[in-house]
């Protein structure tokens, strides 16, 4: 769905009363994928298996996540399928959390795709990890944040050696930005485009201060390029987590679909960081609410077909 379309919507959706921002349950008059949808963007750890620095002073995050944690979430949402995406444990510990999640999905058949953790900025160093992920189905792309790769405003040339190696592995890469860095994020996929690429948490912009520019051209630019998809995940948390409507994300949604239209969105949960702003409920309701009134078809595309097709998930 391009603009004109999304526009059409405004009187069923992004236009509607707010309800009460509390953590409540979904509204009756807002139905959920009446199909089992796919999770774009989900992570699983355990403290005491691996090591996460950054979770040291989050008492909300800093436990067990396992995948019975989030069926329990989840609930009443059919979620047939799952991709984890790395959490960023020590980057000593990529292969063994690749490996730990391997094990998951064994017992876990929702988990159908793993991005994982490699140190892109060491260049041809990296070869050997990235061809032991290969070898694994489950494997299907690398996120490693942009600010690893960083020098003096500009990507290194091992951070681009490094995406251009994951090219020749048939390795997608997760676009992990911060503010400012949508910019490289655009060169970086100009630059190879053979290799698919994903955008996290629509390139985090300003929510919580309702700052568009110069997010909205700079994703403009971005959605130009085929080869990048983007993900419908952290606009909760990059909101006021406590205070955050689905009005305020509305224009934030509305340039997204513009950008990328349905075929190159994918929802996406960010599930269990997501948490310290919504539950996971709250959040696919605020998406549902969101594409009221669009097509059978188009919702679909968004919450599973963009994701099998770029995530190369099977049927």
């Amino acid at each position: 769905m391009r603009r004109r379309t999304f526009l059409a919507l405004a009187g069923l959706g992004l236009a509607r009363t707010a309800r009460s921002g509390e953590l409540a349950a979904v509204p009756e008059n807002v139905a959920m994928p009446d199909f089992p949808i796919t999770d774009t963007h989900v992570h699983f750890w355990d403290p005491a298996n691996l090591r996460y620095p950054w979770l040291d002073n989050s008492e909300l995050l800093n436990k067990p996540y396992l995948p019975e944690d989030y069926t329990a979430a989840s609930r009443p949402v059919n979620v047939g399928r799952i991709v984890f995406v790395q959490a960023a444990c020590l980057t000593e510990q990529a292969a063994e959390e690749v490996a730990w999640v391997t094990g998951l999905a064994r017992k876990d058949a929702r988990i159908r795709g793993i991005v994982a953790d490699a140190p892109l900025e060491k260049g041809d160093e990296v070869a050997p990890l990235l061809e032991s992920f290969a070898r694994n189905p489950l494997v299907k792309g690398v996120r490693r944040f942009l600010r690893n790769g960083i020098v003096d405003g500009e990507l290194t040339p091992g951070y681009v050696r490094g995406v251009e190696l994951l090219g020749r592995g048939r390795l997608s890469c997760d676009l992990g930005v911060g503010a400012g860095e949508l910019p490289l994020a655009t060169s970086l996929a100009r630059r190879f485009p053979d290799v698919q690429f994903m955008l996290c948490h629509i390139g985090v912009p300003d929510i919580r201060n309702r700052k568009l520019e110069p997010w909205r051209e700079e994703l403009r630019a971005l959605g130009a390029l085929p080869n990048v998809i983007c993900k419908l995940s952290g606009m909760a948390t990059l909101a006021d987590p406590d205070n955050w409507t689905r009005e305020g994300l509305g224009p934030f949604f509305e340039h997204v679909f513009a950008c990328f239209g349905f075929e190159r969105t994918a929802f996406a949960s960010d599930w269990p960081v997501m948490l310290r702003a919504t539950t996971y409920p709250r959040w696919v309701e605020t998406v549902m609410w969101a594409v009221e009134g669009c097509s059978d078809a188009e919702r679909r595309h968004l919450f599973n077909d963009t994701a099998s097709k770029w995530y190369r998930l099977g049927a």
